[in-house]
């Protein structure tokens, strides 16, 4: 019979969410070994169907064949993942869990148990937690598996959630920054309760805040000292304030419907982005009011690289003077400056303009599209604003 120190050591190769289904078929001294051996992290992830056509759910394993797995065979398929999970998070010993990820298809009728798992993890001091519940079929929004607004004990060590087609609250999130000091990392996708979220915390840790397809939010209020990076990606337009990031020094925002700064953000209350240094803008769809990105320019300027993707075009007028006549305010930090989608429209060349002028130290400017001669020279002819600087078409 094999050494304690040798099942160890053949268990510890073993990651630890497997391990327990491998040892529930051996004997009774590899379970108690399984259960004494310290592990950083559980993640419980289970390939599962991929497509769905009325009321079944087709197979990643069985596309060739065509085959199709009912919504019955879906609930049994739960049934097993809870069980297994549970077995897990239950029956080991060890005193911590660095990390706990869980990814499957679970909703409300799960809530008692992922509830269980949460404390569990908590209890162990857990530092990151990322739960995903996507959903094959149509989920109404009271269907999703709700995050909890209660205090558990351990709750004050986690420094990273991520939190995937959960249903988040306005009061859960507010929860969550109140009573986590060491959250550094928070991750919200895909939470219909949303509506109205705000961060604000004097005291707050928090420095990456990630905010993405939740249709239902109105509004978001920002107000985090130590806050770095914020992206933003909506199908529809949002008014959003950062009243006070002193340390912001990534701003992502992406829309893919409409793309409206004025409305974005309220431009008398723009804070000044004192360590905002690297900025990216996506729209779907784009008018002459493009042109009021220059206030958001201009509220950093400490800015060192703009980057503006262009997913779609319309006809476009000129309108710089519909973003204000006052004079630009220069700025000598601004290095680099980079264009996906340029076509040459005429509001376009507008403001790669303002860029050319108000970036004194220019470094280079990557413009990316469907580049004709004619386009192609203006854009050389352009560049005699900033002739130092190095022009690459893409």
């Amino acid at each position: 019979e094999l050494p304690d120190d040798v099942l160890m050591g053949i268990l510890s190769f073993l990651p630890p969410e497997e391990a327990v289904l491998k040892t529930s078929f051996l004997s009774h001294r590899w379970k108690q070994l399984w259960e004494s051996l310290p592990v950083s992290g559980f993640n419980f992830r289970v390939p599962l169907p991929v497509c769905c056509r009325g009321g079944h759910v087709k197979n990643l394993k069985d596309l060739r064949d065509g085959k199709y797995m009912t919504v019955e065979d879906m609930k049994r398929e739960c049934s097993k993942f809870v069980e297994w999970v549970n077995n897990v998070m239950i029956s080991h010993q060890g005193s911590t869990i660095d990390e706990l990820r869980v990814r499957f298809y679970l909703d409300k009728d799960s809530q008692r148990y992922i509830d269980k798992w949460i404390e569990i993890a908590m209890r162990k001091q857990v530092k990151k937690l990322e739960l995903d519940f996507p959903s094959l079929l149509h989920r109404p929004s009271n269907a999703y598996y709700p995050f909890p607004k209660e205090c558990f004990p351990g709750i004050e060590f986690l420094t990273s959630l991520c939190l995937v087609n959960v249903g988040v609250s306005d009061e859960a999130m507010e929860f969550v920054l109140s009573n986590c000091p060491m959250l550094e990392t928070l991750h919200l996708k895909n939470s219909p309760l949303l509506i109205h979220p705000k961060v604000s915390c004097s005291s707050l840790r928090l420095k990456h805040l990630n905010i993405s397809h939740s249709e239902s939010i109105q509004t978001i209020e920002i107000s985090a000292p130590n806050l770095v990076s914020f992206e933003y990606h909506k199908l529809r337009k949002v008014p959003f304030h950062i009243w006070y990031a002193p340390k912001l020094t990534e701003l992502d925002y992406s829309n893919w419907l409409d793309f409206n700064i004025a409305y974005l953000m309220d431009l008398p209350r723009f804070p000044k982005f004192t360590s905002l240094r690297n900025l990216t803008c996506i729209t779907a769809s784009i008018d002459n009011r493009l042109l009021l990105l220059k206030s958001l320019i201009e509220a950093s300027p400490l800015l060192h690289k703009f980057k503006l993707l262009i997913k779609d075009h319309k006809e476009f007028k000129s309108g710089i003077e519909e973003a204000g006549k006052e004079e630009a305010q220069p700025n000598k930090y601004l290095k680099e400056v980079e264009i996906v989608g340029f076509l040459g429209q005429p509001v376009e060349v507008e403001f790669v303009t303002y860029l050319l002028k108000i970036a004194i130290k220019l470094e280079k400017i990557l413009i990316h599209g469907k580049l004709e001669r004619m386009t192609q020279n203006l854009a050389h002819q352009l560049m005699k604003n900033r002739p130092g600087a190095e022009l690459v078409l893409l």
